[in-house]
């Protein structure tokens, strides 16, 4: 990466979803790239075949569309999405946030319609398309209206005169003294009309009274759109106009929201806050638990993987009871025979799930919970084990034999098959089980364990040196697939060479491969089979910056936020400036209001393909991650501080930090300033009580001499290890 990265939003999708939804809101209303609220999200199929029930799509009264469209979100904390629409006389502004008052949930369009400068007198209005399957929106009369409705199409009542006269009768002024002819749909301050719908589509028109704006004058009014009921009492623009103050300062005062990470890029710390933002509107309240979901609409749930990731990052951003309260959700899915999982056909759950437990009650210090959890844990060791005999009892001339039965990988590869993500997986939840089970001293279940991962790893060993393959180039990379199942990311049977764009690729489902290597730590950095990986993923990385083809869409795409998969493994690996260049190439894959799709075609391509959910927030959590990681990585027992500070964030002036970062080894903070004349200061604080200890403190920073707890110290590798002590302070100048 030359000179100071940047985030730019370069490679943002040209189609995006971005939520406005409240904390823990159940409603998901989310707005398009061109200000279009979208509601209720219908999946056809799991992979294709997405709409939205209800749609309502704003615009002007011009003859052509607009040339260009912006869109962002007022602060990277408050998620009301300001899109402006250019015309080429006039423009119009929206402002689409939610707003609560006291029981009535709604949302709001604040919208500003402006002549152009020069543009002389401007005959115009508000426009409005709205799609439904079933129902036409209109007002009570063919008068103008405030309050529209949601009709049945087959039961609309007539609402102009088939029996022309040759006069027009004068509208009336305020039709509200009518009865109402539906549900309320939504109240507009403007009163609208019916009218056509843009190219005359089969949809539902409405229009305000047209306005002559003369050189640079504004027209404004708001869009209301009540979500639990048909309470319009008081929806005037005035209200509006409130309804957002309030909702500025509701985003404004979630304590949640202040962040226990601080770095000096002020592009980055956005980013955080908006992941964050992210995090908590798909979160809901289920049970009485609070459900840290995936997304908004293909993944509206909280899945096994997913969930691992998704709740260590709300630990980082603090919310320690909450994501621990989340472990109970995780619990539910124990089933009779020992296994946990959500989906039963994706056989790594189980090893996922045991991970998660460990990791969860490690990062409270919970020792008394991992005991009594210990029964449900070695239920689920003992699931693993049928499974791995299952692939013992399978025929010697089978891919399988003798590692784990065929199942579905995911990430890229469909299908029950032959695969490495699920024995990948299970080799990480294994070392887990079985090192803290060395730690609570279940001796005899700990080497019972390691036994286990002892002998998957060396099947996996055997497996791989037989499955390797290379690259015309001579690249050496092990398919995540094994023989026999064909190359159609989906169809296992399918005949002969699947097409380019179902092709699977040497990048296919290497997600877990990534995780094995960190948080698993199933490799140590320098196995060939790490070293394999990454070269492979340094292949295909220059494009955009980070490795394509490793997921649904193989062909010119990639899978946004697995490039921070791929950027800890680098850390792991000591490529700290790889993982560097992978977070600022995933933060410019997201939109300009902070949120991503998982997968999308490379911008140069015009393809236009996408896949996943939108505002995706295993994303966000893997930005989070990432930051994290580069200032406190857990590694090989112990802790490394700083692995990853890029050069741009120790500049004269910057400062950074953590707040009681949780760690397996009990919370963490830090912070590091830098002064005009390039100096540092650094203090570290550890809580020397937690029930776990780090093995070392290893600090990394590009400085040879430093002064170390007051006394002159001499740096002479690329670390220096940190007394342990609760509090450690480093000073000195930057190389």
């Amino acid at each position: 990466m030359n000179g100071s990265p940047t985030i730019d939003f370069r490679y943002a999708p040209a189609t995006s979803w971005t939520c406005i939804g409240l904390q823990d809101d159940p409603f998901k209303t989310l707005v398009r790239e061109d200000g279009a609220l979208l509601y209720q999200f219908q999946r056809r199929e799991f992979e294709k075949g997405w709409a939205f029930e209800l749609v309502i799509e704003p615009g002007i009264q011009a003859a052509h569309g607009p040339h260009t469209i912006e869109q962002t979100t007022e602060t990277p904390r408050f998620p009301c999405v300001i899109t402006r629409l250019r015309y080429a006389r006039a423009e119009l502004e929206l402002r689409a946030f939610a707003h609560q008052d006291g029981d009535r949930r709604t949302d709001v369009v604040l919208w500003r319609l402006s002549a152009n400068p020069g543009a002389g007198d401007v005959l115009t209005g508000l426009k409005l398309d709205v799609y439904h399957p079933s129902r036409i929106f209109q007002a009570r009369s063919s008068s103008p209206g405030r309050v529209i409705f949601a009709v049945d199409r087959a039961a609309s009542p007539p609402t102009g005169d088939d029996n022309f006269t040759g006069e027009v009768a004068m509208p009336l002024a305020d039709d509200s003294h009518l009865p109402a002819i539906g549900e309320v749909a939504f109240v507009s301050t403007q009163p609208l009309v019916s009218a056509s719908a843009t190219g005359f589509r089969p949809c539902s028109g409405l229009a305000s009274e047209p306005h002559l704006l003369a050189d640079g004058a504004v027209l404004t009014g708001a869009l209301i759109i009540p979500l639990n009921g048909g309470d319009v009492a008081g929806l005037d623009l005035a209200w509006a106009q409130r309804a957002y103050a309030e909702a500025r300062a509701y985003w404004e005062r979630l304590t949640i929201m202040r962040l226990p990470i601080r770095v000096p890029d002020p592009d980055v710390m956005a980013m955080l806050e908006a992941c964050a933002r992210n995090i908590l509107q798909a979160r809901e309240i289920e049970h009485g638990l609070p459900v840290f979901k995936v997304g908004p609409t293909v993944y509206r749930s909280l899945f096994v993987v997913d969930g691992n990731f998704l709740l260590e990052a709300a630990m980082y951003l603090g919310l320690h009871d909450d994501a621990y309260r989340a472990v109970d959700t995780l619990l539910r899915r124990v089933r009779p025979d020992g296994s946990i999982s959500e989906m039963p056909f994706h056989a790594k759950e189980t090893a996922i799930s045991l991970f998660t437990l460990v990791r969860m009650c490690l990062l409270m210090g919970d020792e008394a919970r991992l005991r009594a959890l210990w029964p449900v844990i070695m239920r689920g060791v003992a699931a693993i084990g049928r499974l791995r005999q299952a692939a013992a009892d399978l025929p010697a001339e089978h891919p399988c034999h003798g590692l784990m039965p065929p199942s579905y990988a995911d990430g890229g590869i469909g299908g029950k098959r032959g695969e490495y993500t699920t024995p990948l997986w299970t080799l990480a939840g294994l070392r887990a089980v079985a090192r803290i089970a060395t730690t609570l001293g279940f001796a005899d279940d700990a080497a019972h364990v390691q036994g286990m991962f002892d002998h998957l790893l060396a099947d996996l060993r055997l497996h791989a040196a037989r499955d390797q393959r290379r690259m015309p180039d001579g690249t050496t990379y092990l398919p995540m697939w094994k023989p026999g199942s064909g190359d159609h990311t989906w169809i296992t049977t399918y005949p002969g060479s699947a097409p380019a764009h179902q092709r699977l690729t040497p990048a296919s489902g290497t997600w877990a491969f990534c995780q094995a290597i960190h948080p698993g730590e199933v490799f140590t950095p320098d196995d060939p089979l790490v070293q394999d990986l990454l070269a492979l993923h340094d292949r295909l990385d220059d494009e955009e910056g980070l490795p394509v083809g490793t997921g649904w869409l193989p062909y010119q795409s990639l899978w946004t936020y697995h490039g921070a998969f791929a950027a800890q493994a680098w850390l792991y690996a000591g490529r700290p400036d790889k993982a560097v260049e992978y977070l600022y190439a995933i933060a410019n894959h997201a939109t300009p209001t902070r949120v991503w799709r998982e997968e999308q075609s490379l911008t140069a391509t015009g393809h236009g393909q996408v896949f996943g959910d939108m505002p995706h927030n295993w994303a966000s959590a893997e930005f989070i991650r990432l930051v994290r990681h580069l200032l406190v990585f857990e590694v090989g027992g112990g802790l490394d501080l700083l692995p990853g500070v890029p050069p741009a964030w120790r500049v004269p002036g910057s400062g950074l930090g953590l707040e009681r970062t949780p760690t397996a080894y009990g919370p963490v903070s830090l912070t590091l300033t830098t002064d005009a004349a390039g100096r540092f200061a650094l203090r570290v604080e550890r809580d020397l009580a937690w029930p776990h200890q780090p093995g070392q403190v290893r600090l990394y920073l590009p400085a040879s001499d430093v002064v170390l707890q007051g006394t002159a110290v001499t740096v002479t590798s690329a670390w220096l290890a940190l007394p342990p002590a609760a509090v450690v302070t480093v000073e000195g100048r930057w190389s």
